[in-house]
Parts: structure tokens; sequence; C-alpha cells
């Protein structure tokens, strides 16, 4: 073998089985812009001020800033305070959390009682026992949110049953679509 063979200025096709095109090579998902995520953020703060323009009137500024003051109040009213939101949160980790962990403390149960104690327990006991605690639990989200008193002002009672009762009624019309819309 000669060396002037193994330096030979022609191009060598490669010896892979695949064709290789520049162009259709894949790229990282790194590299990708996120054109939707950086475009228009929206988080949970709070909602972009509107700087609509009001038509200015003949009597003077005092109505034009009236009318921005009752625009931006009516914008912040669906707006829920995050002092009641923090209470929706805690009163639900307790009304979700408490039936969710004794439902899943029932499984170690069952399993004891079959395997340790030798106790037949029918297949059926641990999917109802099991069904109504998951169930509290999803019930336990409503009432978490019913429950804590809306008013930021005020803090309500350790059940909430008197908030609930007020709150069940708005609850429903807000699902409902029974809530007032302004056409």
């Amino acid at each position: 073998m000669e060396p002037s063979s193994l330096t030979s200025a022609q191009p060598t096709k490669s010896s892979s089985p695949f064709p290789v095109n520049p162009q259709n090579q894949i790229r990282p998902l790194y590299l990708l812009p996120l054109h939707a995520t950086l475009n228009s953020p929206k988080g949970f703060g709070s909602p972009p001020k509107n700087n609509k323009k009001t038509k200015k009137s003949k009597s003077g500024g005092d109505d034009n800033e009236e009318e921005e003051e009752e625009e931006e109040n009516e914008a912040e009213a669906g707006v829920i305070p995050e002092v009641v939101t923090n209470r929706m949160i805690s009163r639900m980790g307790f009304t979700v959390g408490i039936p969710l962990l004794v439902g899943l403390l029932f499984f170690p149960f069952f399993y004891y009682l079959k395997v340790g104690l030798k106790i037949d327990v029918p297949t059926w006991v641990p999917f109802i026992v099991s069904f109504i605690f998951f169930g509290t639990a999803l019930l336990g989200v409503s009432y978490g949110i019913v429950s804590s008193s809306w008013d930021p002002l005020r803090e309500g009672s350790v059940l909430g049953w008197n908030e609930a009762q007020k709150n069940w009624p708005v609850f429903w019309q807000s699902i409902w679509g029974g809530g007032s819309r302004k056409k």
C-alpha cells in the first residue's frame, strides 16, 4: 500500500448507511425559540391596567378622572384579593388533605388485615371505603372555597359553616351563569 493512496485529495463518501443532509438535521429543542411564552407571558400577577382614552367632556377634567376610576373598579371587580385566596387554599388543604390521607391509609390497613391477621376482607370493601374518602376529598375542594370568608377584612369561623351558607348561592350562580353580565 502506497502512502499517497492514504492521503488522496478526492472526497470520500461516508460509510453511514443513512444519507446525511445538513438541511434535515434535528435541532435540539433548547435552541428553538419559545414564541408563545416570550411574546405574551401571563401569570398569576395582577392584570395590566387598561389605558383606554376616554372622550374629554366640556365641563373639565373631573369627569374624566371619575370615568377612569370607574373603569379601574370594573376591571378589579373580578379579581380575588390575595388574602382571600390564601385563606381558601389553607382551608382546602384541610378539607382535601385529611380525607385523602385517611383514604390512602386504609390501603395498608386492609393489606395488614388480609396478610397479617389472615382476615378475609371482600374486595369491594376497600373500593367502597376509598371511594367514600376520595369523594369526600373532592367535595372538600368546593367546601374549602365556599367556607372561607370572601371579605378580606373578616377572618371567618373555624369550620366556616356560616360563610358556606352565604357563599353557596353566589358559587352556584357563578357556575350556572346567573351572574350579572353587562352587554
